[in-house]
């Protein structure tokens, strides 16, 4: 490390390996998240001359945090042409600051707020860095801001690195030809520098700053919408902007509380409808628009998916974290539900899924776990779509469970229990998902007894038919009995016979019971084990 800088000082920078660069910040980040101030609450002992070499309140600790300050401020300056070095030295950075011990030493450092002061100002060669590069390194420096510092040097913290971010992106947005000149590079370049900055911000939230960073990036979001309409027809920029939207969602859906989750909601489902107008009437060339339709709809429904997290992953007490802010509207009183965002979300992705579009594996993944999750969570709101966007969901859930790998469809099988149990609910035999579970419980029958299948999926396939089963007993009697006489073989026929009867050997007739269910997945597992391979067509 002295090498090489040593090196730089002398201007050979020219001789020096951009991989051992690389080598060296690896080395380094690893050893500091490791060894660099452990907190010793967490070791029943600790070797006694690194706690007193890089222990708390030790010069030793102090030196290297300054050392390896110094070491990042370095290499930016003469490596910022060079991504991959770039990009895992701003990594280091984020370790020096994630912790709040090291984070203390670090902003005492004048190199820090010169640091701070030369990004936010766009000052060379900072500005040079890539996209990914100054994300990250603006995630640095809001994490940063929350190490201890007395009120007046916090504020005069935020006044040097979040101000000038909100008032350039104001003054710039605001100007009255800002739609004329919005196509000019230098207002584009302001502009994704900008958005790039709130999705850093957003990537910086923990449970102690959410609710100063959430108000701020709430400010923002609104104004990003309005950028939607400016650059409807600049994919990159929207695509941008929707990241933006999932960044708030993906860290910090999770703490917040019903009010402010109402107000997070209502932004998407604002972004979502200005993006479903402009989408009817975007103009997309024949070479880039399957590429655009791709990245938009990977990202609307990694969105989508974040809102939905919120049901299961929920961090929050009421709005605790906020107490000190204005709770605003009651959440009694709540307008727009995940619920509401995510099926306008939906309404808009079912009509642009085609199957080429699912053979991009990452695509075909998250649509498949977006519409998992919707059936799981929201089984009662599946009735309710419009009728094609409802025909164009089971036949998703068909072309998973049938033509997909076995992660998809265990995705769709993992779907059809929750909504076979709304219909029992329902009772309403005549509907459009009655009649579609029975269509379903041939295929879910057809693959346990007919097909080959990875047996990983023998649960969820289970699961699966024991719901269908006590919805159509009367079909699934039928299908058995119709497999049977087709059996020309007298001792296949007695196996498949025998393997049905301990099935289903229950005297009272299947319903939703949890322990009836267990029984029947563990008699599932024996008769797969006994007619497994007898009658597989493929």
């Amino acid at each position: 490390c002295n090498f090489t800088s040593r090196a730089t000082r002398a201007n050979l920078t020219e001789l020096l390996s951009p991989q051992m660069g690389k080598d060296i910040v690896w080395f380094l980040r690893r050893w500091a998240k490791t060894y660099l101030l452990v907190d010793e609450k967490l070791y029943g002992q600790i070797s006694i001359p690194l706690s007193t070499a890089f222990g708390a309140d030790t010069e030793g600790a102090q030196w290297i945090v300054g050392y390896l300050l110094e070491k990042v401020i370095n290499n930016l300056t003469v490596w910022s042409s060079e991504a991959e070095l770039a990009n895992d030295t701003v990594e280091l950075l984020v370790t020096l600051v994630e912790k709040r011990e090291r984070a203390n030493i670090v902003v005492q450092c004048e190199s820090w707020w010169n640091l701070a002061k030369q990004f936010a100002s766009r000052s060379p060669p900072l500005h040079l860095l890539s996209s990914s590069v100054q994300r990250t390194l603006m995630k640095a420096l809001v994490l940063g801001g929350f190490a201890q510092m007395d009120s007046d040097a916090k504020q005069q913290y935020w006044a040097e690195v979040l101000h000038p971010l909100q008032q350039r992106f104001l003054n710039l947005i605001n100007q009255e030809n800002f739609a004329q000149i919005s196509q000019e590079e230098a207002v584009k370049q302001e502009i994704v520098a900008t958005l790039e900055a709130l999705c850093g911000i957003a990537e910086a939230t923990q449970i102690d700053n959410v609710a100063s960073l959430f108000s701020f990036l709430m400010d923002f979001l609104s104004s990003c919408i309005g950028l939607m309409e400016v650059y409807s027809n600049t994919p990159e920029t929207i695509n941008l902007i929707i990241e933006v939207f999932v960044e708030v969602a993906h860290k910090q859906i999770c703490y917040l509380g019903e009010t402010k989750s109402m107000k997070l909601y209502e932004a998407c489902l604002t972004l979502l409808q200005v993006y479903s107008k402009n989408n009817q009437s975007r103009k997309r060339s024949d070479a880039t628009a399957e590429e655009d339709q791709y990245q938009d709809l990977l990202l609307i429904m990694e969105l989508l998916t974040n809102l939905l997290s919120k049901e299961f992953i929920d961090f929050s007490d009421t709005d605790d974290v906020f107490r000190n802010q204005d709770q605003g509207t009651p959440a009694s009183n709540r307008t727009v539900s995940a619920a509401d965002v995510v099926l306008y979300g939906v309404n808009i992705v079912l009509p642009l899924m085609s199957q080429d579009l699912l053979k991009f594996p990452s695509l075909c993944n998250q649509y498949y776990k977006l519409i998992t999750f919707i059936c799981e969570i929201f089984p009662e709101k599946i009735p309710q779509l419009p009728e094609d966007l409802f025909k164009s969901l089971m036949f998703s859930l068909e072309l998973g469970m049938t033509s997909m790998s076995s992660e998809i469809s265990q995705l769709c099988l993992e779907a059809l229990s929750p909504l076979a149990e709304q219909c029992a609910k329902n009772q309403e035999k005549d509907s459009p998902l009655f009649i579609a579970t029975r269509h379903f419980l041939k295929l879910v029958f057809d693959m346990l007894v007919l097909q080959k299948h990875n047996t990983e999926m023998t649960v969820a396939a289970g699961e699966a038919l024991y719901t269908l089963v006590c919805l159509h007993q009367a079909e699934y009697s039928e299908l058995v009995e119709t497999l049977l006489s087709s059996q020309r073989d007298a001792i296949i026929y007695q196996r498949l016979a025998d393997a049905f009867n301990k099935l289903t050997a229950s005297s009272t007739p299947p319903t939703m019971d949890r322990k009836q269910k267990v029984a029947f997945l563990k008699s599932l597992e024996e008769f797969v084990a006994n007619v497994g391979g007898l009658l597989c067509v493929k």
